[in-house]
């Protein structure tokens, strides 16, 4: 799952007590290129937190070093050109704050 914690922070969870290593891959890290590396709770959660720019991004969970997962909680999914499937998120530009007008 991907939770937006503010306009930019997106937090990655995935729930794999099996694994031994997760690794996050992406549009963002120029996917195998320079893999984010989760951190795993004691429950069997990994995770990271990652400021993202504002667009468009497809990722995928790397378990293991070989296994490809897509987070089917993300905010869509497609098919990749490998015949498997990508997640996909959309960061937000920020929401202007109105300006209070001074009396």
């Amino acid at each position: 799952m991907v939770i937006c914690e503010s306009d930019s922070t997106m937090l990655f969870r995935v729930y794999l007590p099996q694994a031994t290593s997760v690794e996050l891959v992406g549009s963002f890290t120029n996917w195998r290129a320079a893999p984010v590396r989760l951190v795993r709770e004691s429950t069997g959660w990994w995770f990271v937190r990652l400021n993202l720019e504002r667009g468009d991004h497809e990722f995928s969970y790397l378990v293991d070093g070989c296994t490809w997962l897509p987070d089917y909680a993300a905010g869509g999914i497609r098919r990749n050109g490998y015949g498997g499937w990508v997640s996909q998120i959309v960061v937000e530009p920020p929401v202007p704050t109105p300006a209070l007008c001074a009396a």
